[in-house]
């Protein structure tokens, strides 16, 4: 009884796994001719997008600043041109590379991080 007690409370040491959805399978879908493809892409890379930013005003802290006529577009040929220019994060998980190509293209002056963003 005490064997299976140990047993139960006996930390199993992390695994790595994959990604549930790659950097490298969001550009293709971004890059797709197909219209359900297109959507898909638009709509993970705006939810990332504005999933950061609730966690900004949460946190009052910022990871990027974008422009204020910044549209869908950009958000879009940001990820696609990062992607393009740093090939070795096809693997990455896609949400944290959305993440830093907007922080890479993006990015805030020193004030500006700390400050919270507008409501």
């Amino acid at each position: 009884m005490l064997l299976s007690l140990l047993l139960a409370t006996t930390p199993v040491p992390p695994t790595q796994s994959a990604a549930l959805f790659t950097a490298g399978a969001l550009k293709d879908r971004c890059e797709s001719n197909d219209p359900a493809d297109a959507s898909y892409c638009f709509a993970y890379i705006v939810g990332v997008y504005d999933a950061v930013r609730a966690y900004e005003s949460w946190l009052k802290m910022r990871e990027f600043c974008t422009p204020a006529d910044l549209v869908q577009g950009d958000l879009r040929r940001t990820f696609v041109d990062y992607l393009a220019q740093n090939p070795g994060y096809r693997a990455g998980e896609a949400a944290s590379v959305v993440v830093v190509a907007l922080k890479s293209r993006f990015p805030c002056s020193p004030a500006a991080k700390d400050d919270a963003p507008a409501k």
